[in-house]
């Protein structure tokens, strides 16, 4: 994948700060520092990031609820860089705000195939507002309206499941693809039981009472698929 791309790095820890902008550098990547939360609210409007690399113990603030307030998701690729390993602060950190999560200390190969693997499913999210039996998905502002129009509220993990489903309409996903989308094959962070049970919240959460709700079919031996009649851009 084409490296060239700007990635803003938020680490208060300078010795940190400078290993991981300098190898990233090093690969081709501009990088923008931040020590900070306010440095990074300085910079967001100008570095016009690809992806944030966001440490969640800041000197001025918690990453997790910045991101959350600032929606650092509808800006940029988000992964969470943390020394933080638990498994409560890995799954509330990816179901608020994070598209990936990596504790430290962090390998630079790895670092950068995180920083790919969320740039190619960023990429693949931006398309066109999607219709789906009066269902408008937003993956760039990653929303879902309802057919009268309301917003529906969705976790991370829900609206990666729902924008997969609906890029590979009619066909099927199997787990182990959905697994990918929603951790990037991280076994600490998610198992393939958590695919079922965000597939069982979308389901409650996309049927509507009057009917004309979205339907997520199981396929036997191949695994999910939306149903639905599909407009917008790409459509056959």
């Amino acid at each position: 994948m084409n490296k060239s791309a700007t990635i803003l790095v938020v680490e208060d820890a300078p010795e940190m700060l400078e290993l991981i902008a300098g190898a990233l550098e090093g690969q081709g990547f501009a990088v923008v520092r931040a020590r900070n939360l306010a440095d990074m609210r300085r910079c967001l409007p100008w570095a016009k990031a690809d992806v944030i690399l966001l440490d969640i113990n800041l000197p001025d603030g918690d990453g997790v609820a910045a991101a959350v307030e600032l929606r650092l998701r509808d800006k940029a690729g988000l992964i969470f860089v943390t020394a933080r390993d638990a498994e409560e602060d890995r799954v509330q950190a990816l179901e608020k705000a994070g598209d990936d999560y990596l504790t430290k200390p962090v390998s630079v190969r790895e670092l950068i195939a995180r920083i790919n693997n969320v740039r190619r499913l960023r990429e693949a999210q931006a398309v066109a507002r999607v219709e789906i039996d009066g269902w408008n998905l937003d993956p760039i502002r990653r929303e879902l309206f309802r057919p009268d129009g309301s917003l529906l509220p969705l976790t991370t993990g829900e609206f990666n499941i729902l924008a997969a489903l609906a890029a590979a309409r009619p066909q099927p996903l199997d787990r182990d693809f959905l697994l990918d989308v929603i951790s990037n094959r991280d076994p600490r962070s998610v198992t393939a039981h958590t695919v079922d049970t965000l597939i069982g919240r979308l389901r409650r959460k996309l049927d509507l009472p009057q009917g004309g709700g979205l339907i997520i079919t199981t396929v036997r031996g191949a695994g999910y698929a939306l149903s639905g009649v599909v407009e917008g851009r790409g459509e056959k």
